[in-house]
């Protein structure tokens, strides 16, 4: 067949019971092709790219761009698993978010232990070289983005805003 525009009512007349549509891809098969009916005929839509990103966004590329960042991730909690990461050098983001899951479930059976009814906004662990900033998703608190910075260049409420501005892009 050559490569010219061609429509399915053509290729059915052309090709008769040998020919199938499916999602993406014309088959040619001798003998086992359905009748055409119009469903056949019309080509099913199909997902953009565009509509599979509001689904789920898991970009935190932005974080690259807080002054003082070593490096940031976005957890699962439930798996302790890592969904995205940025930056890290030396810093090992796969085990620090791991890590963290643990931080995150302990802060989250004291609220219940206390009765606060309350939720997480963020921890800040503070170290003598670095700070470590952990924010759950308001949308979905099992996943949560976690920082680490360089405490003698980072500005930590800048760096708070800055990981809630991030936070506020995600769709998960």
């Amino acid at each position: 067949m050559t490569r010219e525009k061609t429509g399915l009512k053509t290729l059915w007349q052309k090709f008769g019971r040998d020919f199938v549509w499916t999602q993406t891809h014309v088959v040619i098969v001798p003998g086992i092709a359905p009748e055409p009916t119009e469903q056949l005929l019309t080509k099913p839509p199909t997902k953009t790219e565009d509509a599979k990103e509001k689904l789920m966004s898991t970009d935190i590329s932005k974080l690259s761009e807080i002054k003082g960042i070593i490096g940031a991730c976005l957890v699962d909690s439930d798996t302790g698993l890592m969904l995205a990461s940025e930056g890290g050098g030396k810093l090992d983001l796969e085990a620090a978010g791991a890590a963290n899951v643990e931080v995150v479930r302990a802060k989250l059976a004291a609220i219940e232990t206390l009765g606060l009814n309350d939720s997480i906004e963020d921890i800040l662990i503070t170290l003598g070289k670095q700070y470590h900033l952990i924010r759950p998703l308001d949308k979905n608190p099992t996943i949560f983005i976690y920082a680490a910075l360089d405490k003698k260049t980072a500005n930590l409420g800048l760096a708070r805003i800055q990981v809630k501005a991030v936070e506020s892009g995600l769709s998960i």
